[in-house]
């Protein structure tokens, strides 16, 4: 695999476990590869229910924030597992409210340059016939 597919790759994972864990998508996202780790920045709406406690009580919404952070922490290290067979040692993240911004560091078993040969590029959705009965790529042109 290459390193901008691999980078896709954790991008599109983050995304997904946010949107199971938080219900809703980033706005926006980044992710810097180095050695064994990789450092995500993202920016993305304040759940809107812990929205009202947070202005009311921060004390509780931390709380759930926390909590929040850690089934998402698993949820990250498991998916990276499952999908790209890559192992996540640890996963760091935190999230500011008032700014909407969350950061998260991605620990690897190993520096990213031994394992990344070894990955293969994830299969993509398959080919569908168009209405001629030729196959169509799931890939922009010049992708695939």
């Amino acid at each position: 695999m290459l390193m901008g597919e691999f980078k896709q790759e954790i991008l599109r994972i983050n995304n997904k476990v946010n949107m199971e864990v938080f219900k809703q998508g980033l706005l926006t996202q980044r992710v810097d590869v180095m050695h064994n780790r990789a450092v995500i920045v993202a920016k993305n709406r304040r759940v809107s229910l812990l929205s009202l406690p947070y202005e009311m009580d921060r004390a509780s919404t931390e709380i759930m924030d926390r909590t929040l952070i850690n089934i998402f922490k698993q949820r990250f290290i498991q998916l990276m597992q499952e999908e790209l067979g890559v192992t996540v040692v640890a996963h760091l993240k935190d999230y500011d409210p008032d700014h909407e911004i969350a950061a998260s560091v991605s620990f690897f078993e190993k520096p990213v340059e031994e394992f990344l040969p070894q990955l293969k590029s994830p299969q993509r959705q398959a080919s569908k016939p168009n209405r001629a009965g030729q196959a169509q790529s799931s890939q922009p042109d010049g992708e695939g």
